[in-house]
């Protein structure tokens, strides 16, 4: 049997996604300590998290036990931050998620999405796997969006 008889179409045809180089794997390419490597392409924060973070974490006495999905505590405590309502906070395992739990509830197959790149590949890469059009317009040589050839219908 062949597998690929199984898969949508349009999962058989898309482009694949690029992912980022993990940090061991670029330190061993560069040569380099990742001491000396700071990182810009991924959102990362190059400085890790604070000792309160990280006291919090080595002292939290389930992490083997599978977190809360809805995320309920931290989405109460930014709502009361925000003075917003609890249901409008959506929480998730970075944006990769968020991005794809968004795109799956807005977009239906043939439905455009507009990317600009460069910019984060999770965009097109996650309206490919929705079976969404992904028209690319790139941004300016400041990097700044192109508004008017987003208006005007491309560039």
């Amino acid at each position: 049997m062949n597998i690929e008889t199984l898969i949508r179409p349009n999962i058989l045809t898309m482009e694949s996604y690029t992912p980022i180089l993990p940090f061991e794997i670029l330190s061993a390419k560069l040569g380099r300590d990742p001491k000396d490597i700071i990182k810009l392409d991924a959102n990362e924060n190059p400085y890790g998290p604070s000792p309160r973070v990280q006291s919090l974490i080595f002292n939290h006495q389930y992490l083997h036990i599978y977190p809360d999905p809805e995320s309920t505590q931290l989405r109460v405590a930014l709502a009361r931050d925000l003075n917003i309502p609890t249901e409008n906070i959506l929480a998730g395992a970075g944006a990769d998620e968020l991005i794809d739990l968004i795109l799956r509830l807005f977009i239906n197959p043939n439905d455009s999405v507009i990317d600009c790149p460069p910019t984060f590949g999770m965009y097109s890469f996650d309206a490919a796997v929705n079976a969404g059009r992904v028209i690319k317009i790139n941004r300016r040589d400041d990097f700044s969006v192109n508004v008017d050839a987003i208006v005007g219908g491309g560039a």
